[in-house]
């Protein structure tokens, strides 16, 4: 064996074997063919299956293998006569599919736009069972990406099929390894390439050729068709030469251009292409070479340097043929089809001096123009380049004029920092090899299907001209920078005998399809020329589509739109007339039709901006106008205006006689829409019939020659004036109006074209908040809100795509400054809402009128009203409103809540109902200010992220979402990769942060500030106010010391950002899967949203991963076979992920809390939202309700998975709706176009299909529901499966809507399980009812929504439950105790659990405990009551005592003898204000046995203010004296100092620093009465024995006695603690034992409006003797009394303003009754006064007012008796009816009801006949249901009511708010 050094030294051995080699490579080594062998086989008797595939095995191992030899086997073809080669309209995607469907095998698709529908019909074609030319019919496969596709196609080419794809841009460039392999290993195949602009600085779905240039290195030979016509021809030459060649193709055309542009063309008959197709290099140079182990060879083995590149050398040969393959390809097509093709193709002068070189559709627009310059004498010409590769050198300049003398060469992409785009280079270095002298230059055109216009193409020749002709150039736009650019003309029309027509439509109003149809209609049936091309702006639905379609009896080659010569315009939505300049291209006495109302000269010059009835004047324009929308309605179709609008089009356009145009549309119309039913096509019919009638002609006068004014369509040029929005920074609004002026208003007036390159930002960076001044205006209805029904539940905002319906809260001020039409009432709500009004508004000029709102509203308090009716009034109630103060009193952690809170994504382009934004839009709300949001393509990037509009916006301290998108494919380590780098970043500046605080390098307070931020490093709501004050201090002091000015230049990374990856199941379940899995694996923090709608919704509607078994869709037109991937499962199985599934219109108060959990968890989130989407085939005003409906079938889980529970011992999964009703599946599968279609196509396929989806559905649900259990419950479960009794345990069922009722109930369930209880704990409707019966002991917690509604969770129980047949002994032996949460505000006060309670004794349950009536505005809201309801129910059931263990002390407390360093001089509540009292006055005569008085606040200057109707709550401090009573028993010194640390931050204690002096006084309710759980732990610490067991004691059912007369003699904590001395608390227990003091209401008895800032309370004293004799008074009534009240020197109180707990009276004439008892003459006093000042103030006219008051004594209590008596003046006073009860003035008492019953008639008339308003004030008691039997009396007396109508009628009172009690 010679070594290598040895081989080296013989040059004759290396001679010989490159001899050899070339040898082979010049002649080819012929080796027998597969037959051949076989037959030598059978003759020799060897064994032929041997030697058939060996010899096969040799040809693909042949080293020596010839190339394809051009003309070696010519074919014999016989021409397709031309009307065998059908004309039809099509576009280039389906003109491409229609060959490759003929010649493939395999087809391997993934959406991707524009190539997408080549796919789609590829997959409609094989799912119809369409045949290819072997009569076969293609499977076609949907792969997860276009890697996918390419690795799949691969595959498929390795083991011998003829197999392609389809793709363009990103997903092109994914394939590129592939596409290296396939060239590499000589593997014939055709990718289709529909040519799209590569990402860059921006995402671009638009057309240029960065895409195809990327792969040209790649082996690939690349063939450009420039037509429709061209890309079915080319697509057959290059499937053909491929096979051929061994040399894969690359067939490309423009996208959108030429793949969606229609024409009609000819096609090739199937059963003909067998006359050209190659079947023997089929069999050669693909099926032989094919992996098979019946003659097994390797591939794709590696390799080392000493060979590989020989190896790829030796494929020279393969490329170096391919070029005259090609030709000979064309050559064999012409024959066959008459069409002539070469691979460079000249047109023009044939003494051509100037020419220009191009590739794609330009080359048509160029030849167009060459033909127009030749006419003009000009010597031009055009190459156009067909076979970019291999580059065939000599056929291209063979094909250049030898006369040429200067060439320009146009590339469709660019290159940046290249001498040369990739043709310019080719060109050149051609010419260079040759020696051929020519000046070239080169440039760029057409980026991102930039318009190359006819004028562009004389400006190029002109350039040519020049002595010196610029070069690198830029044509078709202005570098006003670099000053690259030509420039050029766009207005010129060279078009001839053609009729170009220009529609203005509405995204989903059907004019796309009426005028695709239009064009079948034109070329098929009258047998025209046609051409359409279709432009879109970039809202997902509702946005502007611009038609262009061209009508003649020659082709057509105007690749371009129309920019002049337009014969016919039409305008379909009357917004676009302020907008556009649409009349541009219309040429002199050309047609305008204008769908819009206005139908006289007088209207339009009202509506019409001044600079088009210009242009419609100059032109000389036929005018026509037509209410379409409106008729379109009226006939039922809608908001689909097109068969209207197209009617319309065939009566003025002129393109057809009329009445073969009226018969043509009509069979299009049966043809279209026989499927949808024959109502539908009738009323198309009745449409086209009805245009005639409605189409008006307006004769303008010729005044508007001279028109002036505005109306805007650009104001003349000048920038439109722009709303100012005052919660954004004024820095940022001045940012955001220059981007508005310099960019955003150009691009939505479609003029973007004109922008210079100075108006651009490098990188392609815009600001947020721009979408707030798009103003589309472009609803037909939008809603309008009803204040009387609405019980501001804010659902309507929570649902809302848009964020255009919001609630909002005003102050007193603010209420009256409100612009006229400005609706408001009283805000609901506890101590939060005081002094606010609500208001729900909406922003009309961006609301899409989709209805979700309306739909959704549980109280009807929405209705939709035409746009044109009501839009322009909500204007200035939108504006002043949005300019509001931001206000949300009571926090985001309830759905009402958190839509008080700004939504920082607004005004999407998303399609009207969208399922996507509403959760983001609830994100942004929740966490807008911190989020930092990757986004991946497709839908959401679109409504998202789109150039010019950007939805997201920012807080009025000007910070908001931060949204960027990387690719479709990577989102998932895009996000990861921000959250890695905000990570590292944080933490190496907390790093600086604590060397400057260890080393003391900045002053003192900013030292205390950043030791602060360390601590609370990860929390953004504890680091907001210290950053704040850090952003002013440390720029100051950076200069001190490196360090600091590191940590200036790092200041943004102060505040905690929240990353967020967001984006559709295309990326999440498919396309970037992995990426997803891996980010969950790591457990980083970082967020992932998934708004699943089930399909490929961005690229319309393709199957994905996440659709449904059976759903038909793009891709899988015969139904999906496959089930639904659980990628929430497959999340939870790294058991660190928090995994939550959401539907918004399910639950919303669920999708709240899991957004919630998952920002708060530390770690890795998943958040699956479940989206419908308009593709589905729903009416999207009811897409909340199918949300419903998916989750109580079972279709759709709602659950939230939490790791962290884990560590508490229960199971991490929570299923949120864990009973599923599977019949209503079939409302899904009948009512949902997705899965109904199928059905309609192959019903046994659907039923086996639907079936098999059911049952996997309650597989999943069984599954999911073991998940959820413990080993109890999950024993439970197993042995109710199998049919074995259960160990008994109690059952706690909850009625819940806002989650309130859900987490109460799971603790009480805990609580019981403490107590040793096993318990359940589910929904009403989660419940089995049949099983209720078994049941022993059932709980209720039930909430009552709006007027006595069930919640959503229990409404199907209840049905059940008050089934009249249920017999009344149904639940003998069952026990029950119910608990409701209510609002005592609401005529059907806790009426759910009422309902309930009753209905389980009337079927025979045993009650344990009395109805829990927990109150919203009781003092602890529903804990008031719930302290007493819990306990007597666990007494009753003689629960054991829960293990007694004292928790660990809340509070850090520090208590020594140095003097105390006070923080404040008074403790301040939160929400309090200090308020000065300035009136104390007594009203009551010496010796009255009651202490009434009269106390007036003065507010000025405070902030405070109020409304009518509030009550001021009153913050007492208890005695100076108890508490130094109290301080020596407990032993501690009152002056002393006092620290208190608040490590969880509960709120308790607003100081840190004070003495037991201050807190004991101030702030803890020392003798209030003490809860039960103070006796549990004072229980815990006694020491004392017996004392320990006399706490136990009270607790018990036995002690219960004892411990209510504790209560009656009212002790206080401090009093307790000294009852039992053993157990006193140690400090810092004792500040967490004892309750904050609370607020004490007292209603207002002044007006503001008529009182101005002072405010009232009339209050008598409490006082009263216990059993025991002691006397006692109430702490704030004596609080107050012994308050001076001087102006000069007024004592202040802490206090705070709470909201009427009644509603007010409509207007000022609506008539009142008013009723007080005693000092509740205060509102009354409050509502009189407020009505005087109307009067006074507002000049308004006033109703009658009645005051029945009622008191003991006139002498001593008639409070305010002189007003009162003033105002009557005897019934000629303001107030018209005064009526005394005096009870104890006369022997027989009186009463107020008394009074009523004398005065029915009045009572009958004010409420009844004029719809009035009543309000009884006072002490609750028997009174209270007097006076109201007493109202209900006299409307049967007086108004013939029955008792029980009288009842109703009240009761509608209260629901009307017209009937209000406010009682204590």
């Amino acid at each position: 064996m010679k070594s290598s050094k040895q081989l080296l030294k013989q040059p004759t051995n290396q001679k010989r074997l490159v001899g050899q080699a070339a040898a082979a490579v010049r002649t080819g080594k012929v080796l027998p063919t597969p037959l051949d062998a076989w037959k030598r086989a059978v003759s020799e008797g060897g064994t032929p299956g041997i030697a058939l595939h060996s010899a096969v095995m040799a040809q693909a191992l042949n080293h020596q293998a010839g190339v394809h030899v051009v003309g070696a086997k010519p074919k014999v073809i016989t021409r397709v006569p031309d009307e065998r080669q059908t004309e039809v309209p099509m576009d280039g995607n389906q003109a491409t599919t229609y060959i490759a469907y003929a010649i493939s095998e395999q087809a391997l698709i993934y959406p991707i736009s524009p190539a997408t529908s080549m796919g789609e019909h590829m997959d409609n074609w094989s799912a119809a069972g369409r045949r290819n030319i072997f009569n076969d019919i293609p499977q076609v496969s949907m792969m997860q990406s276009e890697g996918g596709a390419a690795g799949a196609l691969h595959g498929c080419l390795t083991t011998g099929s003829l197999a392609t794809t389809f793709t363009a841009s990103q997903g092109l460039l994914l394939m590129i390894p592939n596409l290296y392999l396939i060239a590499g290993e000589l593997m014939p195949c055709v990718i289709h390439v529909s040519a799209r602009t590569l990402a860059k600085h921006s995402l671009s779905i638009f057309n240029d050729h960065s895409d195809v240039m990327a792969c040209r290195q790649t082996g690939f030979a690349m063939l450009c068709s420039s037509s429709v016509q061209e890309v079915m021809d080319l697509s057959l030459v290059s499937h053909m030469a491929t096979l051929k060649a061994r040399v894969p193709f690359m067939h490309f055309f423009d996208g959108w251009r030429t793949s969606a542009g229609i024409q009609k063309i000819r096609t090739v008959p199937y059963d003909e292409i067998h006359q050209i197709f190659p079947h023997e290099a089929l069999q050669s140079n693909l099926r032989n070479v094919a992996l098979n182990p019946n003659h097994p060879i390797i591939r794709g083995v590696g390799q080392r340097p000493d060979i590989f590149f020989q190896n790829s050398v030796a494929a020279n040969k393969f490329y170096d043929a391919t070029p005259s393959i090609v030709e000979e390809t064309m050559d064999e097509f012409r024959q066959l089809t008459g069409r002539s093709y070469e691979l460079v193709q000249y047109y023009g002068a044939p003494d051509a001096e100037r020419v220009i070189v191009v590739m794609g559709s330009a080359a048509e627009t160029c030849q167009e123009t060459v033909d127009h310059l030749i006419g003009l004498g000009e010597k031009v010409g055009v190459v156009k380049v067909r076979l970019f590769r291999p580059w065939p050198t000599e056929r291209f300049l063979d094909a250049i004029p030898k006369t040429c003398t200067s060439l320009c060469v146009l590339d469709r992409t660019k290159e940046d920092g290249a001498l040369g785009n990739p043709l310019y280079l080719d060109v050149c270095a051609s010419h260079s090899d040759y020696d051929v002298r020519r000046k070239i230059v080169g440039g760029v055109f057409g980026l991102a299907s930039k318009e190359f216009t006819p004028g562009q193409v004389i400006a190029l020749f002109d350039n040519l001209k020049q002595k010196q002709p610029k070069n690198h150039f830029n044509i078709g736009i202005l570098d006003d920078v670099t000053h690259t650019s030509i420039p050029f003309n766009d207005n010129i029309n060279i078009v001839k005998d053609t009729t170009q027509c220009i529609f203005w439509g509405l995204g989903g109003d059907g004019t796309i399809g009426a005028n695709k149809a239009a064009i079948k209609t034109i070329t098929m049936d009258a047998g025209l020329f046609g051409q359409a091309y279709f432009n879109y702006d970039s809202h997902k639905e509702n946005g502007a589509t611009i038609s262009h379609l061209r009508f003649g009896t020659k082709p057509i080659r105007a690749e371009y739109m129309i920019c002049a010569g337009a014969d016919y315009i039409a305008c379909h939505h009357p917004s676009y007339v302020r907008k556009y300049d649409m009349l541009a291209p219309l040429r002199e006495g050309g047609t305008f039709v204008l769908n819009c109302v206005w139908n006289t000269v007088e209207d339009i010059e009202a509506n019409f901006p001044a600079r088009l009835r210009r242009q419609i004047a100059g032109a000389k324009a036929k005018f026509y106008v037509i209410n379409a929308t409106k008729m379109a309605l009226d006939l039922g179709l809608g908001h689909r205006i097109n068969t209207i609008m197209q009617a319309s089009f065939y009566l003025r356009s002129g393109v057809l006689p009329v009445e073969d145009a009226m018969k043509y549309l009509k069979g299009s119309i049966v043809e279209l829409y026989t499927k949808k039913g024959p109502k539908v096509v009738e009323a198309n019919m009745k449409a086209v019939d009805a245009a005639e009638s409605g189409l008006h002609e307006i004769a303008y006068p010729e005044s508007w020659n001279q028109a002036e004014g505005s109306l805007v369509f650009t104001a003349e040029g000048a920038s439109r004036k722009l709303f100012e929005h005052k919660n954004i920074p004024r820095a940022i609004n001045d940012q955001v109006d220059e981007f508005i002026e310099r960019m955003m208003d150009p691009m939505l007036e479609l003029e973007g074209d004109k922008l210079p390159v100075s108006a651009m930002t490098p990188g392609g960076y815009m600001p947020s908040a721009t979408c707030m001044q798009e103003k589309r205006g472009l609803a037909p209805e939008v809603p309008v809100w009803i204040p009387d029904k609405c019980t501001q539940c804010n659902y309507c905002a929570i649902v809302c795509p848009h964020a255009v319906i919001r609630p909002f809260l005003l102050d007193k001020t603010e209420s009256k400054t409100a612009p006229a039409g400005f609706e408001f009432r009283k805000a609901q709500g506890g101590a939060e809402m005081g002094g606010f009004n609500y208001t729900i508004q909406l922003a009309s000029m961006d609301c899409t009128g989709c209805a979700i709102c309306v739909q959704s509203c549980p109280d009807d308090a929405l209705r939709m009203e035409p746009f044109e009716t009501v839009a322009e009034s909500q204007v200035p109630s939108w504006e002043y409103a949005i300019n509001l103060p931001p206000r949300n009193p009571i926090g985001n952690h309830t759905v009402k809540g958190s839509q008080f809170s700004t939504p920082l994504m607004e005004f999407s382009g998303a399609c009207p109902g969208c399922g996507e934004t509403p959760y983001v839009k609830l994100l942004t709300q929740l966490f807008g200010e911190r989020l930092v949001i990757a986004n991946s393509s497709g839908c959401s990037s679109v409504w998202g992220g789109t150039a010019g509009t950007n939805p997201y916006t920012v807080t009025k301290d000007g910070r908001g979402p931060a949204w960027g998108r990387s690719l479709f494919e990577d989102t998932a380590e895009y996000g990861f990769g921000m959250a890695l780098s905000i990570k590292g970043r944080r933490n190496a500046l907390k790093a600086v942060v604590q060397r400057v605080v260890d080393e003391k390098l900045c002053s003192p307070e900013l030292a205390r500030l950043l030791e602060k931020w360390v601590k609370n490093f990860s929390s953004f709501d504890k680091v907001s106010a210290t950053v704040d004050r850090i952003e002013e201090l440390l720029p100051a002091e950076k200069d001190s010391h490196p360090l600091l000015a590191r940590a200036v230049n790092e200041i943004d990374m102060f505040r905690p950002p929240s990353v967020w990856i967001i984006g559709g199941d295309g990326w999440a379940y498919d396309i970037g899967y992995n990426g997803v899995d891996h980010v969950l694996s790591r457990g980083e923090n970082v967020n992932i949203m998934i708004l699943d709608t089930e399909m490929y919704s961005n690229t319309g509607g393709q199957v994905s991963k996440a659709s449904s078994q059976g759903s038909v869709l793009k891709f899988a037109q015969d139904g999906k076979r496959e089930m639904k991937k659980d990628l929430g499962r497959l999340a939870m199985q790294y058991e660190h992920a928090y995994v939550a599934s959401c539907a918004i219109g399910a639950s919303y108060s669920q999708t709240l809390a899991a957004i919630r959990e998952a920002e708060e968890y530390e770690g890795t989130s998943l958040l699956i939202c479940f989206a419908p989407c308009i593709d589905w085939g729903i009416d999207m005003k009811t897409q909340m309700e199918w949300q419903k409906t998916a989750v109580e079938s079972g279709y759709w889980k709602i659950y939230r998975y939490d790791p962290r529970l884990a560590k508490k011992g229960v199971p991490c999964l929570q299923l949120d709706a864990a009973k599923i009703k599977s019949e209503k599946m079939d409302l899904i599968l009948e009512d949902q176009n997705r899965f109904a279609q199928l059905g309609r196509k192959d019903k046994d396929k659907a039923d086996r299909m639907q079936s098999e989806l059911k049952h996997h559905l309650d597989e999943v649900h069984d599954t999911y529901t073991r998940l959820t259990m413990d080993d109890e419950m999950l024993l439970d479960f197993l042995k109710a499966k199998v049919g074995e009794q259960t160990s008994e345990k109690m059952l706690v069922l909850y009625a819940s809507e806002t989650g309130t009722a859900q987490n109460l109930a799971k603790e009480f369930a805990g609580e019981l399980k403490r107590r040793d209880v096993r318990a359940r704990c589910v929904a009403c409707d989660d419940y089995d009812f049949e099983e209720l019966p078994n049941e022993k002991h059932v709980f209720f917690i039930a909430a009552t929504c709006g007027q006595g509604e069930f919640p959503e969770n229990s409404k199907e129980f209840w049905t059940n439950l008050s089934d009249p047949k249920l017999p009344s002994d149904y639940l003998n032996g069952v026990s029950f105790s119910v608990f409701g949460l209510g609002d005592i505000g609401y005529a059907y006060f806790n009426k759910v659990a009422s309902d309930i309670d009753d209905r389980l004794e009337k079927l025979g349950a045993t009650r344990l405990s009395k109805l829990g009536m927990g109150d919203d505005k009781a003092e602890e809201k529903w804990e008031t009551a719930w302290v007493d309801w819990e306990p007597e129910l666990y007494n009753t059931l003689e629960l054991p005592t829960p293990p007694a263990v004292l928790a660990p002390p809340t509070y850090i407390v520090r208590n020594t003898d140095e003097p105390a360093q006070l923080e404040t001089d008074r403790i301040m509540p939160a929400g309090a204000s200090v308020l000065p009292l300035t009136v104390n006055q007594i009203r009551h005569p010496p010796g009255h046995d009651r202490d009434i008085r009269h106390f007036e606040v003065d507010l000025t200057g405070t902030g405070v203010s109020y409304n009518c109707g509030d009550s001021l709550g009153v913050y007492p401090w208890n005695a100076e004296a108890r508490v130094e009573e109290f301080l020596e028993w407990y032993g501690v010194k009152g002056d002393t100092s006092l620290m208190i640390a608040d490590p969880n931050e509960a709120g308790k204690f607003p100081v840190v620093s004070t003495s037991p002096r201050q807190l004991f006084t101030q702030a803890l309710d020392l003798y209030g009465r003490p809860s039960r759980k103070f006796y549990e732990r004072l229980a815990m610490i006694a020491k004392d024995s017996s004392e320990k067991s006399h706490l136990e004691h009270l607790l018990t059912k036995e002690g219960r006695a004892e411990l209510l007369a504790l209560g009656k003699e009212t002790v206080g904590y401090a009093d307790v603690m000294q009852m039992f001395p053993s157990a006193k608390p140690p400090l810092e227990y004792l500040v967490e034992f004892v309750p904050a003091t609370k607020p004490r209401l007292y209603s207002i008895a002044s007006s503001p409006d008529y009182d101005g800032s002072m405010l009232h309370m009339c209050i008598v004293a409490d006082d009263w003797t216990t059993p025991k004799g002691v006397y006692k008074h109430g702490l704030t009534t004596g609080y107050l009394a012994g308050r001076g009240g001087h102006a000069a020197s007024p004592t202040v109180i802490n206090g705070r303003v709470n909201p009427a707990a009644f509603a007010l009276p409509a207007t000022p004439q609506t008539p009142v009754v008013l009723v007080a008892l005693g000092t509740g003459i205060a509102p009354c006093r409050a509502l009189i006064r407020d009505r005087l000042a109307q009067r006074d103030n507002d000049g308004a006219d006033i109703g009658p007012m009645s005051l029945y008051y009622g008191v003991r004594f006139k002498a001593s209590e008639y409070t305010y008796g002189d007003e009162w008596d003033s105002l009557h003046d005897n019934g000629k006073g303001p107030l018209t009816g005064l009526h005394c009860a005096f009870s104890r003035d006369q022997k027989h008492k009186i009463y107020v009801q008394h009074r009523l019953s004398e005065n029915a008639d009045e009572v009958y008339e004010y409420l009844v006949k004029n719809k009035g308003y009543y309000l009884l004030c006072g002490p609750s008691g028997p009174p209270v249901k007097a006076a109201r039997d007493a109202l209900e009396q006299a409307f049967v007396d007086k108004g013939g009511m029955s008792p029980e109508e009288a009842n109703n009628y009240v009761t509608q009172m209260q629901i009307e708010g017209r009937y209000n009690e406010e009682v204590w």
